[in-house]
């Protein structure tokens, strides 16, 4: 009797060990299928990615329209896309928080030296428009009139064609590329700093609706932002548009960047070649942006 009863006892032991077995595979299986990335069809095209992204609010709209269009073509994507600045992408992506970096500007010396992994891809191209109130009736300004405004030396708009009141400058916040291309074009050419009076905003829509609310402003902002509620100036008689830029007679432009750490793998290669193919592109120019082909 006894020696059935072990018999017995052995058994169930064996059936329990063998489902535990089965449990911790099943486990170990989903586990991994939870931490995939990316899954490849039969075909070796992907199926689904998941990505982080994030940086300039500039290329923001580019990136939020594309990673919508990219989830809808690939049920199972999931993409999140966030703003941060320029600044924030590029170290954001070389410390491995997010899988896609995104800047306004090129790549800092420094940034480079320090992270000499980070590979740029264009996947836009922009101005910087300058801005102004719509009754505002200044509608041309010369490089050195914008230049003396931006370090504090011409105050009054009648100092160049307008009303006789104060001006307040508006600009970006450290970090931002569009303050760095906008630094680089005007600024930097006559060793300058914008002046400490200035008006900070922390991106390209509250510099716009800060300049809609103020018949005194001045501001800058890129291409894409510009809308009817604020007046766009010509700078040397050139007015931002994509032709100018396109042919370089506009003097604040810009390419837009996505950044990966080392070379893309393939959710990030996938998600790329969406934003640099046709539909990609496509959107690019919907948002009032330039397509880089």
């Amino acid at each position: 009797m006894k020696k059935i009863m072990l018999i017995k006892s052995l058994k169930r032991t064996n059936i329990l060990i063998l489902m535990l077995a089965v449990i911790s595979m099943s486990l170990l299986i989903s586990g991994c299928t939870d931490n995939t990335d990316n899954t490849a069809g039969t075909d070796g095209t992907l199926t689904h990615a998941k990505l982080q992204i994030a940086g300039s609010t500039t290329v923001l709209p580019v990136a939020e329209e594309c990673a919508r269009v990219f989830m809808e073509k690939h049920p199972g994507s999931r993409i999140f896309v966030s703003g941060g600045g320029s600044s924030h992408g590029v170290q954001a992506v070389a410390d491995g928080t997010v899988d896609i970096g995104c800047a306004s500007r090129d790549l800092k010396s420094s940034e480079t030296d320090a992270h000499r992994d980070l590979v740029t891809h264009a996947v836009a191209k922009d101005g910087v428009a300058v801005i102004v109130h719509q009754s505002n009736p200044v509608t041309d300004l010369t490089m050195e009139q914008l230049q003396g405004i931006y370090t504090g030396t011409i105050t009054n708009w009648k100092d160049v064609g307008g009303t006789d009141s104060g001006i307040m400058v508006v600009t970006r916040e450290e970090g931002s590329g569009t303050r760095d291309c906008f630094e680089q074009a005007v600024m930097k050419p006559i060793k300058a700093e914008i002046t400490d009076h200035a008006i900070i905003q922390d991106s390209n829509g509250k510099t716009r609706t800060t300049v809609t609310g103020s018949a005194q402003a001045i501001g800058f902002l890129s291409l894409g932002y510009v809308n009817d509620e604020v007046k766009a100036v010509r700078l040397d008689g050139i007015m931002p548009s994509e032709e100018s830029v396109v042919d370089g007679s506009y003097a604040i432009s810009r390419a837009l960047w996505m950044i990966t750490n080392g070379n893309p793998d393939s959710s990030e290669q996938a998600f790329l070649d969406f934003v640099l193919g046709y539909d990609g592109q496509k959107i690019v120019e919907d948002v009032h942006f330039i397509p880089v082909n």
